[in-house]
């Protein structure tokens, strides 16, 4: 069943860093075409197929796939099946931006797979169901919802299929368990590569998408983790056997480590909880 939520906007809901505009369930698209472009939206294909043309790119959007169209962007949107149906957000707020160009890794209009399609659906549902309810502080619960499709576009949205950040975190784990078992040794992109079967050069361009941060970064997170566990279990053992059972060769860059991450010496450490 075709439903539609317009929410009455106030002073404070526009003050919210994220905020629901519009949202609908079930839609069957018409021809859409904006030459000024319109806000924040996130269009996910139901059923049947459409196309999409933005910045001089035509993209086909199936189902399972979805659109997300940045504001400002002029765009044209149109079925190429005989019937087109999708579930749709139109969103806003001051957090938006920032957060698809910084958490999300997201600059630009386009087309998306999505590696688990009915958990963003379930969202736009659920604003559509706040929408019916009686509750008070509609605005509010809409743009907790609407951060939660957010995360979830970080986590199973992706331009390639299967490259969703949940998608490749799965491909990862044998390599974070070895991580994890082995800090204590030297650990070359070579070895880890070897782990995954991949290249080493493919090795850090896929981890430093799936997780944000370059891979040696990970390892030194691992090794501190585990030194702030030997500090505190073996109290009258010198920082510099602490830093060799961490991984570390070298104490004075064990330590240059552990405060930049820990913003306080390795022994500042151990002496505050002791």
């Amino acid at each position: 069943m075709t439903k539609r939520y317009i929410p009455v906007l106030t002073e404070l809901d526009r003050e919210l860093p994220y905020y629901v505009v519009q949202a609908g369930q079930h839609w069957l698209q018409e021809n859409v075409i904006r030459p000024q472009g319109y806000l924040y939206q996130w269009i996910q294909c139901v059923e049947g197929e459409g196309e999409l043309i933005v910045e001089g790119k035509v993209y086909r959007v199936k189902e399972g796939m979805a659109m997300l169209l940045f504001q400002g962007v002029p765009h044209e949107y149109y079925a190429v099946s005989s019937s087109w149906i999708v579930d749709w957000i139109v969103f806003d707020g001051h957090q938006v931006q920032s957060f698809l160009n910084r958490i999300a890794g997201i600059s630009a209009s386009g087309v998306y797979y999505v590696s688990r399609p009915e958990a963003l659906l379930a969202r736009i549902r659920n604003v559509l169901d706040i929408g019916q309810s009686n509750a008070g502080l509609k605005g509010i619960q809409c743009s907790g919802v609407m951060y939660s499709l957010l995360t979830d576009i970080v986590q199973y949205a992706s331009v390639l299929p299967n490259h969703s950040a949940t998608s490749l975190n799965f491909k990862l784990k044998p390599l974070f368990d070895y991580m994890e078992q082995n800090f204590r040794q030297p650990l070359t992109l070579e070895i880890l590569a070897e782990v995954i079967d991949v290249t080493p050069q493919h090795l850090c361009t896929v981890f430093k998408k799936t997780t944000g941060i370059r891979i040696f970064q990970y390892i030194h997170s691992v090794r501190i983790k585990k030194s702030k566990e030997l500090l505190l279990q073996h109290s009258q053992m010198q920082v510099k056997e602490i830093a060799y059972l961490s991984g570390f060769e070298d104490a004075n860059y064990f330590c240059s480590v552990f405060k930049k991450l820990e913003q306080i010496t390795p022994s500042q450490y151990r002496n505050i909880h002791f």
